[in-house]
């Protein structure tokens, strides 16, 4: 299916995201927006994201089951961009710069934190690390599942990183319920988020910017999240700058980071994006082909 996905590519760089009523992540965002009870327990909080989750996909699976081949392609390049979005997280991050009042609500879009309430250098900094983590939880975690387990694959993950958004927060109300939420997001983000976080410094020395103190920083971090650290500690690294969220972390040495250093995050966001779908493609090749619609169960086939 390695021709669906670059359809899917095309799709998002030439369309980007469909509208809210036909988008899957969507759906199920509101199916679990409907279903959180704040205060419940363990059990309660694996029934909501298989109430959440498991429908969709099962219901996205259809298409694999048409007959006709043009309307398979279709169908299945559509809902396999719905797993990943690189235009949209692209242009999010440019149209932020000039960094000044008028472009936060462009920042505001990609982090949950008050940009109004902070200062232009701690906007720069939230950008790039918002671009970074959603490098691996939008696009390339995705597109690794779908390599493992073919299109349900990128689905899979896809419909998990949104529960996560959803109900995945250590706050009082929901930590026993978005504790399984939280958990499956972070093993199917273990892999890619170092995968691509190797791909950063190679991407890094291709453009001349050569890591500075990576374990150093990267061992500092004072990052909570397992998989967050690493494309955030990389960044600064490469970029030479620091990364900070105040009263929470605040990652490598220097100064924070100005628009220019918003526009080489830029350049080491494409770099690494592709030499990582250069990956993906020569290994994907090597298991399965070509095929237009063949083994959509990814790894599955060798079982």
């Amino acid at each position: 299916m390695l021709p669906i996905l670059y359809l899917a590519i095309l799709f998002d760089l030439t369309l980007g995201e469909p509208p809210v009523y036909i988008h899957p992540v969507v759906w199920v965002g509101k199916i679990s927006e409907k279903m959180i009870v704040p205060y419940k327990g363990y059990l309660y909080g694996v029934f909501v994201w298989v109430i959440s989750v498991i429908p969709v996909l099962i219901l996205l699976l259809i298409p694999l089951y048409i007959p006709s081949v043009i309307i398979q392609t279709i169908l299945l390049t559509f809902f396999l961009k719905t797993s990943f979005s690189i235009k949209m997280l692209y242009e999010l991050v440019k149209k932020s710069i000039p960094v000044n009042r008028e472009n936060r609500k462009y920042a505001q879009q990609l982090v949950r934190r008050n940009v109004y309430e902070l200062d232009d250098p701690h906007v720069a900094s939230a950008v790039i690390e918002s671009l970074f983590e959603s490098l691996i939880d939008g696009i390339t975690s995705p597109i690794f599942w779908f390599l493992i387990l073919g299109y349900p694959g990128a689905l899979l993950q896809r419909f998990s990183n949104t529960m996560d958004s959803m109900v995945g927060y250590k706050t009082l109300e929901l930590q026993k319920e978005g504790w399984f939420s939280a958990k499956v997001d972070t093993i199917m983000n273990y892999i890619p988020s170092r995968l691509t976080g190797i791909l950063m410094i190679i991407a890094g020395y291709l453009l001349g910017y050569k890591p500075r103190d990576l374990c150093k920083t990267l061992k500092s971090s004072g990052i909570e999240s397992l998989n967050a650290r690493y494309p955030i500690s990389f960044a600064s690294s490469i970029l030479h700058v620091k990364l900070e969220k105040p009263g929470y972390y605040s990652v490598g040495e220097g100064n924070l980071p100005k628009e220019d250093d918003v526009r080489r995050a830029l350049r080491l966001f494409v770099a690494t994006l592709v030499l990582y779908f250069t990956l993906i493609s020569i290994i994907y090749y090597y298991l399965y082909g070509l095929s237009l619609l063949s083994y959509p169960y990814g790894l599955i086939k060798f079982i």
